[in-house]
């Protein structure tokens, strides 16, 4: 098995990152979060979302964990919470592991203008990675689960805290891709799959090990 080759010039501002960790926590969110029902490439959950926003010409990876050794690209140094990568860096992370990470991009009509595109680098870099925002593992842990999702029991949202499909909902929300909401009930999998049912994300590449020649 290779690494995959990533043109990081393929990245668009607000490509969704869907990421399938081979890890005994990623395996459990993953087939928690399964279901028959859900778009082919997404009955199997993702275990992680990140966000690609452009800072400085070139695409940058945004996510919230608290799973990841490399320094922030950002600040500088390894943080836990809201945190930003090259997306190759990351990619291999998962690839590497055994893992895939699925590439989905707003649909034609969905497309960020440059001031969208320039927002959502504000929101994600001066608020969320400046101000250190941290991860939220409580409500990661509840969004996934069907009980709390669709009860009053769900907390409500707390932007100094965020899990990562939280993060990814909250700016969604922003920007006018998704209705406005509690961005706290969504785990990756329930997130994925309404973004691709209302048709504003369509699947666009996987990073796989690839079977050597």
């Amino acid at each position: 098995m290779t690494a995959p080759f990533i043109n990081t010039d393929d990245f668009q501002p607000l490509d969704l990152l869907a990421c399938y960790g081979t890890d005994a926590a990623s395996k459990a969110i993953s087939w928690g979060t399964g279901s028959l029902l859900a778009p082919s490439r997404l009955r199997l959950g993702p275990s992680h979302v990140a966000v690609i926003c452009e800072y400085h010409g070139s695409p940058l990876w945004v996510e919230s964990t608290t799973l990841c050794r490399h320094a922030c690209a950002v600040l500088g140094y390894p943080v836990s919470g809201c945190q930003a990568h090259l997306p190759e860096d990351r990619i291999n992370d998962y690839v590497g592991a055994g893992g895939h990470v699925d590439v989905y991009r707003l649909t034609a009509v969905d497309q960020l203008s440059q001031s969208e595109s320039e927002l959502l680098t504000r929101i994600l870099v001066r608020h969320f990675i400046g101000k250190q925002v941290t991860y939220d593992l409580g409500g990661a842990l509840l969004s996934g689960t069907r009980l709390f999702r669709h009860t009053r029991l769900l907390p409500g949202a707390d932007l100094n805290e965020l899990f990562c499909s939280e993060l990814a909902a909250k700016v969604l929300m922003r920007l006018g891709r998704l209705n406005r909401d509690n961005p706290t009930k969504y785990s990756p999998a329930t997130l994925f799959r309404k973004l691709v049912r209302q048709g504003t994300v369509q699947f666009e590449t996987r990073y796989a090990q690839e079977a050597a020649e």
